[in-house]
């Protein structure tokens, strides 16, 4: 009788590929709402359609203010409409990753790692060099103030209230609970969370008429941030790469660790992190890009997975913001703009090449054959660009090291819906290892497996 195998539910490729070995590139696990054949499936990560194409310089940061998008593109701070359509508003020098707040009427941005200048956007204006604004570190938005840390300090400046070209230079703080530079700020709840590389602390608006913040007390936490852009606010709670290279979600006060050991030891050697957000059909997902590959965190099932552009070793979104009733992705690597779609299933006209590594078939260290593995999935999916899709499946017997050629088979042309996606092998095993590639351009839903092991 065939033995039943689930999919790979998350990315646990760690240190021993002989221990752990299951990988989800580009894929992810859905959770059953109800009386379904499985309790979890593996469809294909959502593809991007293009937007707008504004430049050849990669994005650095967006933010939306007023309904409006605006992007900051290589040198250049651009509004983008509905349609589209780019407008100019001034340069913003460097090439790294900048940070957007807004008070309503005023953009306010922080140039990037290494441009310490900060920015206004105000009337139709760009403003920098402003006038009593040291070099800053960040920047976050709370009731009516901008706030900017000092750079390499742990000292914040604030604007005067809904004015964000007026400062004052007694105006600034220290955050003193522990003698450690802040690395970020975020607003949550109307609470500033300043990370520290050591730790983090809270303040609040008091309403003080001298100075309008202070400490919140008993809201001291002794975790610190690794890279200010890895902090990102989803679904009410903030995720950060840790000082530990853990990645944490902070419920409350508490640091909780949603990180594996797999993506522990992966993030290890990474020399920057970037993360941002995006929501889909219920699955909330904190997106890690790094320089050592990117990985997606999914809320809906606490499972990570990897995800992988085309002939790159990471993917090519930067970051993300809501906008015009959609989510906009900003490409790190050139000024395209994109939206997410299910039923696309490619990146920019681009494959996004789907594997998936199941966990290891195990036989007590018994000597056994494979004759027959099916994958049930989806199947009658051609269409125009892909009239007969087809999925690859490779083996290993040596614990994930190395894989044997691909053997192909087809997922069925366009309502082909009988098709069956059968391989019969007869390997002889002690140990195997199942996967499965998917390199075509159409829907990609995987259920379950059956191996005819004896």
């Amino acid at each position: 009788m065939p033995q039943h195998l689930r999919p790979a539910l998350q990315y646990s490729e760690g240190r021993s590929k002989v221990w752990s070995g299951a990988k989800l590139v580009n894929a992810y696990a859905e959770s059953s709402d109800g009386d379904k054949a499985e309790a979890f499936a593996v469809l294909g990560i959502p593809g991007l359609v293009p937007f707008s194409d504004i430049s050849t310089s990669a994005t650095r940061g967006s933010h939306t203010m007023g309904g409006v998008y605006y992007t900051v593109i290589g040198t250049t701070l651009y509004s983008v409409d509905e349609s589209g359509t780019a407008t100019s508003h001034g340069t913003v020098a460097g090439s790294l990753p900048v940070q957007m707040a807004d008070n309503g009427e005023e953009l306010a941005i922080q140039g990037g790692a290494l441009n310490n200048q900060g920015y206004v956007l105000s009337g139709g204006t760009l403003y920098t060099n402003i006038v009593n604004l040291p070099p800053v570190s960040g920047v976050t938005y709370i009731d009516g103030y901008f706030v900017w840390p000092v750079f390499e300090s742990d000292q914040f400046i604030i604007s005067a209230i809904g004015d964000g070209l007026s400062y004052d230079p007694l105006d600034v703080a220290t955050v003193e609970g522990d003698p450690d530079d802040i690395v970020g700020v975020i607003n949550l709840q109307r609470e500033l969370q300043f990370f520290g590389t050591n730790t983090i602390e809270i303040w609040i608006d008091t309403g003080a008429a001298d100075f309008p913040f202070e400490r919140s007390p008993n809201a001291f936490i002794e975790r610190g941030c690794r890279d200010r852009n890895s902090i990102a606010k989803i679904d009410n709670s903030v995720h950060f790469v840790g000082n530990d290279l853990i990645v944490y979600r902070l419920n409350g006060y508490l640091p909780t660790r949603i990180s594996t050991h797999a993506i522990e030891f992966k993030i290890a050697s990474a020399s920057w992190f970037r993360a941002f957000t995006s929501t889909i059909e219920g699955h909330k997902c904190y997106i890690l890009n790094t320089d050592v590959g990117t990985f997606g965190y999914d809320m809906s099932t606490g499972a990570w997975h990897e995800r992988r552009s085309l002939g790159r070793d990471n993917y090519r979104v930067a970051n993300a913001s809501e906008a015009y009733g959609t989510t906009i992705f900003g490409d790190a690597y050139t000024g395209k703009l994109y939206t997410q779609s299910y039923d696309v299933q490619t990146e920019d006209g681009e494959v996004i090449p789907i594997e998936i590594v199941l966990p290891g078939i195990q036989t007590n260290r018994l000597k056994s054959t494979l004759y027959s593995f099916e994958m049930y999935c989806e199947t009658g999916v051609g269409n125009s660009l892909d009239p007969d899709p087809q999925v690859l499946l490779s083996y290993s017997k040596d614990g994930g090291r190395t894989f044997g050629a691909p053997l192909p088979r087809t997922l069925g042309r366009v309502g082909e819906y009988l098709t069956r996606c059968i391989w019969r092998v007869g390997v002889s095993f002690r140990q195997l290892q199942i996967r499965l590639q998917m390199p075509s351009i159409s829907k990609r839903y995987v259920i379950s497996g059956f191996a005819d092991v004896r």
